[in-house]
């Protein structure tokens, strides 16, 4: 239940014209508390995983961005997969007539692409991710070699040529498959329920841990931590839940579609999780 509850502080910081539980409430509306209720038992799977216990040294800590690296760049994916289904981005131009969730997903794409580091620069998330590996000393050759196998393979090929870790494979295969087929609110729950909703706790317990015993070699990274579960929660989770009831609106098919959707994609999420533990120990 915690979680609603921080769901909708999130939405009374970021549209501060809803003054009231009832109306928050109308907000989420049932649909929306259906999937949180139908994936309780992932999240909390997830917010108490042991990964974060683990991460006991710089060593561990190697291994875990070394892995979650493709989950970061898998999460871009997703994101510039929908705002292709939402937004025109071929030329020539045309409309999408989609409304609020182009603009939505434009706002969330500008942040993630394009945000701030800790020296004042503009970089996506994943760049700043990458230079906070290098910080760290973790190994930063396999995802280098898959952005340059990338660009002429495809996803399957490309991680098989880059020596990622067999659990990271499987995760980024695993969504490339479904978004090769996925309609727009599908790839919406994904993106909110497996990724962006789920994230903020995720972070918040490993950044704790880790603040404790690092200080020095992983200031980026925890600068990341820090700016990634700034915007989730204050912007990223409520536009995204926004968008996800846009799409979906008063099609029960679509919202059990939606709801099977972030399901699997927190399974998927506990099962890369595990992968990365069992390297740890």
């Amino acid at each position: 239940m915690h979680m609603v509850t921080e769901i909708l502080f999130a939405l009374v910081h970021h549209y501060p014209t809803i003054n009231n539980l009832q109306t928050m409430f109308w907000f989420l509306k049932n649909d929306i508390l259906k999937i949180l209720d139908a994936t309780q038992k992932e999240r909390e799977a997830l917010q108490n995983h042991r990964i974060y216990r683990a991460i006991k040294s710089l060593d561990h800590l190697h291994i875990f961005m070394e892995s979650h690296i493709f989950a970061v760049w898998d999460f871009m994916s997703i994101l510039k997969s929908l705002q292709r289904k939402l937004t025109c981005v071929d030329i020539p131009w045309v409309p999408k007539g989609k409304g609020t969730p182009s603009r939505l997903v434009n706002e969330i794409v500008k942040e993630e692409e394009s945000d701030i580091d800790q020296y004042g620069q503009h970089m996506s998330h994943f760049e700043m991710y990458c230079h906070a590996m290098k910080q760290a000393g973790a190994n930063i050759t396999p995802i280098n070699t898959f952005l340059n196998e990338i660009q002429h393979l495809n996803v399957r090929d490309a991680l098989n040529k880059s020596d990622a870790l067999d659990h990271s494979k499987v995760f980024v295969n695993k969504t490339f498959e479904i978004l090769k087929d996925a309609p727009e609110h599908v790839v919406a729950s994904i993106f909110t329920f497996g990724r962006e909703e789920v994230i903020p706790s995720m972070f918040k317990s490993i950044l704790n841990e880790l603040d404790k015993k690092h200080k020095g070699k992983i200031k980026s990274f925890i600068y990341y931590l820090d700016r990634h579960i700034g915007l989730d929660e204050n912007e990223h989770t409520p536009a995204a839940l926004k968008m996800v009831k846009k799409l979906c609106q008063n099609d029960e098919d679509k919202w059990v579609e939606a709801t099977n959707a972030a399901r699997s994609a927190m399974q998927a999420r506990i099962t890369f999780w595990d992968g990365i533990l069992s390297e740890i120990n």
